[in-house]
């Protein structure tokens, strides 16, 4: 049986993010012959045997997304799924529990996700993001720059002054080649001239931290979504809320400031890295094998 290769488009969205984590994955796959919508995965009828790494997040159509047709052979690995939506209800229906019954064990990028996923039922694991198996560099650059990526505040003025401000945002309606391009290109930056990362963006956090950039982190330590930042040994530095006026914020930001380790060591993953690979790796071929056996 011919098997076929699949990767994710993410027609009208916003975050490169989405780009860099099929970036990620696609790197294990010998080539990529068409591209499918994530959020309407379950509207998918391809030529049958296209299998599809399922790394990112799932998803905001909910309901036109899961279960997916026969002629996609989905590799679950990496695979999140939103508290915010209606999500966790329509993937726990009896529909989308045999559908993960089918193509189980499920590799979660968070724990969450694998938690609740065995407690219907479901045979999942731990499995980290693919970002994090992108390459280390060779070398830290002798001309870079402090690259503070989607911080939602002014940061102290050592920091700004020595500082580029950078976006994971594009415009929705550019094409999905150019907004490909455009994530290599912001990959490309980080991993030349990143002396240090400053970011928000899990999915700017994540690869830079496999590429051996050192990284400081804002978001909301509760929030399973970046859970894996801290499981990785990453402070979370919590974002203070903007409710509370203008000098009680700017008091709230010192605060946080004075806590913030401003010259951080790149963690050390590069061992840990290995194994992924060497997990995944041997995941994809089982599944290419059960397939081929199906077929």
């Amino acid at each position: 049986m011919k098997i076929r290769y699949a990767g994710f488009d993410y027609q009208g969205l916003n975050n490169l993010g989405d780009q860099i984590q099929s970036i990620a994955a696609e790197r294990f796959l010998p080539e990529t012959n068409l591209r499918v919508n994530r959020d309407t995965l379950a509207s998918v009828h391809c030529y049958p045997n296209h299998l599809l790494i399922m790394n990112g997040w799932f998803s905001h159509q909910p309901e036109h997304c899961l279960p997916i047709s026969n002629s996609i052979l989905p590799v679950f690995w990496g695979f999140h799924i939103s508290d915010w939506n209606d999500s966790w209800r329509h993937f726990l229906s009896e529909e989308n529990l045999a559908f993960f019954k089918k193509y189980e064990p499920i590799g979660c990028r968070d724990s969450y996700t694998a938690e609740k996923l065995k407690a219907a039922g479901i045979e999942a694991f731990y499995s980290r993001c693919l970002t994090l198996t992108l390459p280390e560099r060779k070398k830290n650059p002798e001309d870079g720059a402090i690259m503070i990526v989607d911080v939602p505040f002014l940061l102290p003025d050592f920091i700004e002054k020595n500082g580029l401000r950078m976006t994971h945002t594009i415009n929705p309606d550019t094409t999905a080649l150019k907004k490909r391009l455009q994530a290599k290109k912001l990959l490309y930056l980080y991993k030349r001239y990143a002396t240090l990362v400053v970011t928000s963006r899990l999915h700017c956090a994540l690869p830079c931290i496999a590429m051996g950039i050192p990284v400081i982190f804002f978001g909301n330590p509760l929030d399973y979504r970046v859970s894996i930042i801290g499981e990785l040994g990453l402070k979370i530095y919590e974002i203070p809320k903007q409710n509370s006026g203008a000098d009680s914020y700017k008091k709230a930001l010192d605060g946080l400031f004075s806590r913030v380790d401003w010259k951080p060591e790149r963690l050390d993953f590069q061992a840990t890295k290995k194994e992924m690979i060497h997990s995944f790796s041997s995941f994809l071929h089982d599944r290419l094998i059960k397939a081929n056996n199906l077929g």
